[in-house]
């Protein structure tokens, strides 16, 4: 239980204090997933599908579960769309301010959040928020930090034990079997992130973490949204 509210409080902005260190607690980050997408249902279930409630809904939760995360999403846009050699690509994301390509990319994200969101089923969101954060923990065992520092940086080493403590989340999509294609390619859209991100940086950084989860986030839900699961 106390590796569990570590979890929340690296994951999150719930005040949940633990003297843990972020490398302790990585395997439970999928029972913040299911935190996220527990108060999504709650929310949608509570107000609806319409879509001033969805705008709300996803503001709640991006402001107490997601908002690092987008915010690591929109710094790495910045980062890998430039064309600057390797060093000036990791300033760019330690900056942190928004160009462009942030922009143009979290305004689309956004835009594709809201429209699917409102149209998947309650275990297609869950699925997605559990498996996104599963996958910050997955591909991190698999990736080498690219700088020497960094919040991203606490995390390593990731050991085996703790992806096969973070797949015991995974256990109950097993009665559910159509949302196991959701939580495979999440997977594979985290992977892909990992590959792109070895190729421009040498590496995974906690804003290349934020961007995978945000990624395989919206994967899971499009996917969700794509195969019918309403």
């Amino acid at each position: 239980m106390k590796k569990i509210l570590g979890a929340i409080s690296f994951l999150s902005r719930i005040p949940v204090r633990t003297n843990l260190k972020p490398s302790e607690i990585c395997g439970d980050f999928p029972a913040v997933g299911y935190l996220s997408g527990g108060l999504y249902v709650i929310l949608i279930w509570s107000w609806g599908r319409s879509i001033p409630a969805i705008i709300v809904t996803v503001f709640i939760i991006y402001l107490f579960f997601n908002a690092f995360h987008f915010d690591g999403l929109l710094d790495s846009a910045d980062a890998f769309m430039s064309q600057k050699i390797r060093e000036r690509k990791l300033e760019i994301m330690k900056m942190g301010n928004i160009g462009p390509m942030a922009l143009i990319v979290g305004t689309l994200y956004m835009i594709l959040k809201v429209h699917v969101i409102g149209d998947i089923s309650f275990m297609g969101i869950l699925a997605s928020t559990v498996s996104s954060r599963y996958a910050m923990v997955f591909t991190a065992y698999f990736s080498r930090p690219a700088k020497v520092n960094g919040l991203g940086n606490a995390i390593f080493p990731v050991k085996s034990r703790h992806v096969l403590h973070a797949s015991i989340y995974l256990i109950p999509f097993l009665f559910f079997p159509k949302y196991l294609f959701v939580i495979f390619f999440a997977l594979i859209s985290a992977f892909l992130v990992k590959f792109i991100s070895d190729r421009m940086i040498g590496g995974i950084t906690g804003d290349v973490l934020g961007a995978i989860e945000e990624i395989s986030e919206i994967t899971g839900m499009v996917l969700a949204f794509y195969l019918g699961l309403r």
